[in-house]
């Protein structure tokens, strides 16, 4: 049994079917894979940059190399000859006084020998002897003994700040006033202040004081340069 199939009519055509759309899932999973790589990179750049801001440049290190400067030869010897540091109140040939005692140094000799006790006394291969000799005049209220007891403390002083004592028994030096001879108030007298001392000695000065067991020590000074 037959069947006529009546064809369209022009303008007239059957709608074509749609075309079965692609798996849904594989196109989200790949979009979401695809995003997710996006994001990973996005981050590693961030890190990566972020810590290279942090870390910064390297720090720079400068050595700086200096030499020491050499010692000047002549260091130990402007040591040596030093100038002393001593201030001196008076000078030689001026009358320095201190409580009522007042010296006058008229000169200052220095000599391997002596006359001590009518003789002739060596200081040795290694010293000598440093004599000032002086007009003492006392204007205290008492006597003094310049020869045997200590009514004047003195010291010759170097240009390394020593300090050297006199010799034993002035009495015995040619011209001194004798033992126990007492100088009364209101009267002067020669006396010879005799130092042995090292042969390379360099007197500068001169220090005394009267000796006063109620009172501070004020020594005076005197220039012997």
């Amino acid at each position: 049994m037959s069947q006529d199939v009546t064809p369209p009519m022009p303008g007239h055509e059957p709608p074509v079917p749609p075309t079965p759309p692609k798996n849904r899932t594989a196109i989200i999973a790949s979009a979401a894979a695809v995003a997710a790589a996006v994001i990973a990179a996005a981050v590693t750049a961030g890190v990566t940059g972020n810590s290279e801001d942090e870390a910064g440049p390297a720090p720079t290190v400068t050595v700086t190399v200096t030499e020491e400067a050499a010692p000047e030869a002549d260091t130990a010897e402007a040591e040596e000859v030093a100038p002393s540091n001593v201030e001196a109140d008076f000078k030689v040939g001026d009358r320095a006084s201190n409580q009522g005692v007042v010296v006058k140094i008229s000169k200052v000799v220095e000599s391997d020998t002596i006359t001590l006790a009518r003789a002739q006394k060596k200081a040795g291969a290694e010293a000598k002897y440093v004599t000032l000799k002086t007009v003492v005049t006392n204007q205290t209220k008492a006597s003094m003994d310049l020869t045997c007891s200590l009514p004047i403390v003195n010291a010759l002083i170097d240009d390394q700040e020593r300090r050297f004592d006199t010799i034993e028994n002035l009495y015995e030096v040619a011209g001194n006033p004798e033992c126990n001879a007492q100088l009364q108030p209101g009267f002067k007298d020669e006396m010879e202040f005799v130092y042995r001392v090292p042969k390379d000695t360099e007197p500068v000065a001169w220090e005394f004081y009267p000796f006063d067991l109620e009172t501070e020590p004020a020594p005076t000074l005197v220039d012997l340069t």
